[in-house]
């Protein structure tokens, strides 16, 4: 029995080697298999085969970038909500620290911060709709569409989409903030303060018409340019915008998106109104947020408007059907010579 199990032990020591040898031939049919055609035409299944055995994706894999598409936008969002955080907290927050010793520092949370979602909102939906009125400008210059853009305007113009979903997650954020106003403890202390100070000047009705008007307006188009643009960031889902029309998506691009950016814009005057004029919004001699933020948005509005215009609109439709301007100037001068 003794020479029998040693036989065995013997016999297993040999055939393990050789299941080893196997293995480890095995192993390089498999890595050798990667750099085959076959595995650049199936990558999830041999990524998943290198996964199982070696618990680590192939080198190849992470050297693509990270949403690369998204990089512009996400920095440039990021770059307005900082300056503008900076912009708001020192007029908000250091300036009645400064003037008046007053510790206000609680509107950090949500009052700062929703100041600053509506201007990078605004800003990032008018930063979809000028690089067009840019490539409008290159083509009257040059009179031909055939010639290229400049390589920043190019990138600009193809991540306009990545620009305009940022601009509605800004808009979102904005509306659920400011549905949170009145759920705030300060808020509610300010409502008691208001009404100790009614009853005390024995005022029996605060209403004030003109406020209630502004406000009633400002928030029924804030609510109707949400609304457009959720439209457009659903109709950007690859499934959504493949199932329209060339036209019908280029009609809920451009023209309700310039509609979104004009209820926006009017929603950020209205939400101003009589505060334009008032001296006491110059904090430091700075103007108030509402103002710079409105600014690029009605150059944008502004630029449209003159290229609807009938002088502009039918050259520009000539130039973008194929008309070539310096192609028509150079066969006038040859028949002209002859």
């Amino acid at each position: 029995m003794r020479l029998t199990n040693s036989m065995d032990g013997d016999e297993d020591q040999k055939m393990k080697p050789e299941a080893g040898r196997e293995n480890f031939n095995s192993l390089i049919m498999d890595l050798q298999v990667i750099g085959t055609p076959e595995a650049a035409a199936f990558p999830h299944v041999y990524q998943r085969i290198y996964l199982d055995e070696f618990e680590s994706p192939p080198n190849e894999y992470c050297k693509h970038d990270l949403f690369p598409e998204w990089h512009l936008p996400v920095k440039t969002a990021l770059i307005l909500s900082l300056l503008t955080f900076i912009y708001t907290f020192l007029r908000d927050i250091i300036h009645p620290l400064v003037t008046a010793q007053e510790n206000v520092f609680y509107k950090i949370p949500v009052l700062v911060i929703n100041k600053v979602l509506p201007v990078v909102s605004i800003t990032l939906l008018a930063l979809v709709y000028l690089p067009g009125i840019l490539a409008a400008g290159f083509q009257f210059y040059y009179g031909t569409k055939y010639r290229r853009f400049p390589q920043w305007l190019d990138r600009w113009m193809l991540s306009r989409k990545q620009f305009g979903l940022l601009g509605f997650f800004f808009a979102s954020m904005h509306a659920c903030y400011s549905l949170c106003y009145p759920m705030r403890r300060s808020y509610r202390y300010k409502l008691l303060n208001w009404a100790y100070q009614q009853v005390k000047q024995e005022k029996e009705n605060a209403w004030i018409e003109h406020d209630v008007w502004r406000m009633e307006i400002y928030v029924s188009l804030g609510i109707l340019g949400l609304a457009i643009l959720a439209i457009l960031a659903v109709t950007s889902i690859p499934s959504v915008g493949q199932s329209l029309t060339w036209r019908e998506f280029h009609y809920i691009q451009s023209k309700m998106g310039y509609l979104a950016l004009l209820l926006c814009t009017i929603h950020a005057l209205v939400f101003a109104w009589n505060k334009w004029i008032d001296v006491g919004q110059f904090l430091w001699y700075t103007p108030p947020t509402f103002m710079i933020a409105v600014l690029l948005p009605i150059v944008v509005l502004a630029c449209k408007s003159m290229l609807l215009f009938p002088c502009f609109r039918k050259r520009l439709q000539k130039i973008r059907a194929g008309w070539d301007a310096n192609t028509t100037s150079s066969k006038e001068l040859m028949i002209s010579r002859l």
